[in-house]
């Protein structure tokens, strides 16, 4: 598609959000087709029956059980389909401990419901219809019809099958809501949509069997213990209701055949699903193009980063303005020279959607680690602030002094002097943070009061001193929730800048760069110090701790390649620029390649 100026094409008023739910249409309909295809395959490992030896391959694939199967897996894929459309999360926070785990589910109740029920309900259903085409005993509810044998009773093989349904499908329902498996995934290499799927399907295979055979495992202690249990309760029941049920004998846990075919059904069954889920990922987060329908894409675009109220058309929009500003120089000078509008030029508008999530996210780690070292440091004498007033006096007074002055003052020794932040403040060791400091500002209401009694119970015991340290990083994950997002934007923020040296020609960047650099150092510093609080715990729990200490980690190195790739680009021309001096000497480091 051919770019033109700005100035040179209408402007038209286009919601980034009203092309969205066609497209969101199309790519569900065209993941529909491909479960379609799926779901006939998983039909055919449903119907096979392996006392047939290689021959039950060639009938399973034109078999009735087959066709019938293949229309209960679709049915129950679409119903997950619809799951995901509905229930979508496109949050990327990690948590390895059971408490924010327990948060998630309290946090909201109606979603957790529905996708729990929703999965018992589609396993019950597959359950039937695979004992239906399997044949056997699993397939009859009633042992002994009324007749010839007496009243009817209730077959011991049917109720098991029953309840492991409904175990499989509670259990599926809570790992998907405690693991945040319906959040999506952005891959940042774009690649075929089928080579995708190919390289996920053996995993989902695997996945799906591990999960059953541990599922059925754990019902088959269970179900040993309290089996005549419920088989007495269900009797009971139906006695009450029909007046005509006996007891039988035997019990479905001692049946090789009955313990192969609930591992053989559950499988097929969470195959359909992990399916489902893989099929929606991959479709729904292939970039989206959504600017070439509009008459004005930069228009499109911005209005698509300050769509706030869907996450997902969100995150499609900086997920566009990275790739459009990092691979289309075109593009690129279309934003620059994008300065004729009435709400100020696409630069302004698109860096400060960028600076705002930076902004944000800046004030969130500085307010959680206040809290921390303020829960911390609660016992101790505050630090007195005797100098701070000259340091401040001396700070205003060195304001807006060029890179080259900070490079004359800091040759030789005082070059080498560059603070790491992260180093240089002193890290809490203990998980002594308050329950509003872990929940806020996500629980309210009841919610709030019960997690905040559960976490000061724990705080006030030694189990829960280590559930808390399981939970040490849960106080830094919150600001994390939109990790992808904050990429984009830095990364998207500073390509502008790195590319607006030779491609800016009106220089609209040049004036800002001092800013933006300013909220990119601000940023760095809060993810440094939000490492190194994490390293600090180190000694106590070294394998949680690493993982708490991922995501800053990995944004710290983001925005420091980021400041790199802009210092080489413009390396001849710092010292004519005018910047904070803060910032100056922060950026003498990269400059000194030493950072």
């Amino acid at each position: 598609m051919a770019y033109r100026n700005a100035r040179d094409r209408p402007v038209a008023s286009t919601d980034f959000a009203k092309f969205c739910p066609e497209v969101f249409r199309k790519r569900f309909l065209r993941a529909c087709i491909y479960q379609l295809i799926l779901s006939y395959c998983v039909g055919v490992v449903a119907s096979l029956n392996l006392r047939h030896g290689w021959f039950s391959v060639l009938i399973a694939l034109v078999s009735t059980r087959t066709l019938v199967y293949t229309a209960v897996s679709y049915g129950a894929a679409v119903a997950v389909l619809l799951v995901h459309v509905y229930l979508y999360r496109v949050t990327r926070t990690t948590y390895d401990s059971h408490f924010p785990g327990l948060q998630r589910l309290l946090r909201n109740p109606v979603s957790t419901g529905a996708v729990i029920g929703a999965y018992v309900a589609l396993a019950h259903a597959m359950f039937f219809v695979h004992g239906w085409i399997s044949g056997g005993h699993n397939a009859r509810m009633w042992l002994y019809p009324e007749g010839q044998y007496g009243p009817p009773q209730l077959n011991p093989a049917w109720l098991a099958s029953w309840l492991l349904a409904l175990a499989t499908g509670a259990s599926y329902g809570v790992q998907m809501v405690i693991n945040e498996r319906l959040q999506l995934s952005f891959p940042s290499i774009e690649q075929s949509r089928i080579h995708t799927l190919k390289g996920r399907l053996p995993t989902c295979f695997s996945r799906a069997f591990g999960f059953s055979n541990s599922v059925v495992l754990w019902f088959w202690c269970v179900y040993f213990v309290f089996g005549w249990f419920f088989y007495r309760i269900a009797c009971g029941f139906l006695a009450h209701v029909l007046t005509t049920t006996a007891y039988a004998v035997g019990n479905p846990l001692f049946s090789p055949s009955g313990v192969v075919f609930w591992i053989h059904s559950g499988t097929t069954m969470v195959v359909t699903w992990e399916i489902a889920h893989q099929v929606f990922e991959v479709i729904a987060t292939e970039p989206t193009h959504i600017n070439e329908l509009s008459r004005d894409s930069n228009l499109c675009l911005v209005n698509g980063l300050k769509h706030g109220k869907d996450q997902l058309v969100q995150h499609l929009a900086y997920q566009e303005l990275y790739r459009l500003v990092e691979f289309s120089p075109e593009r690129r000078v279309d934003i620059y020279t994008d300065i004729d509008r009435s709400t100020g030029s696409m630069w302004k508008q698109i860096s400060a959607q960028c600076i705002d999530i930076l902004k944000a996210a800046t004030a969130q780690l500085q307010a959680q680690q206040k809290a921390a070292a303020d829960a911390a440091n609660a016992s101790k004498k505050p630090v007195s602030t005797t100098g701070k007033p000259a340091t401040d006096a001396v700070s205003k007074s060195l304001s807006g002094a060029s890179v080259k002055s900070t490079l004359q003052q800091n040759s030789g020794g005082a070059a080498n002097g560059i603070v790491n932040p992260a180093r240089d403040t002193p890290a809490a060791n203990t998980p002594a943070a308050s329950a509003q400091a872990l929940f806020e500002p996500e629980a309210q209401g009841l919610e709030k009061y019960i997690v905040t009694l559960i976490w000061n119970t724990l705080a006030h015991s030694k189990l829960g001193e280590n559930v808390l340290l399981w939970s040490l990083h849960a106080r830094s994950m919150t600001a994390f929730a939109n990790f992808q997002m904050q990429v984009w934007a830095v990364r998207s923020l500073m390509r502008l800048v790195e590319c607006s040296l030779e491609e800016d020609r009106y220089g609209v960047v040049q004036g800002d760069i001092g800013t933006v650099l300013e909220v990119v150092f601000a940023y760095m510093g809060a993810l440094e110090k939000c490492a190194g609080i994490a390293e600090a715990g180190s000694g106590i729990r070294p394998f949680n701790v690493q993982t708490a200490a991922r995501q800053p980690q990995m944004l710290a190195q983001v925005v420091r390649n980021s400041i790199y790739a802009f210092t080489t680009r413009f390396y001849v021309h710092l010292e004519s620029l005018k910047l904070p001096v803060e910032v100056a000497r922060k950026l003498q480091a990269y400059a000194d390649f030493k950072a």
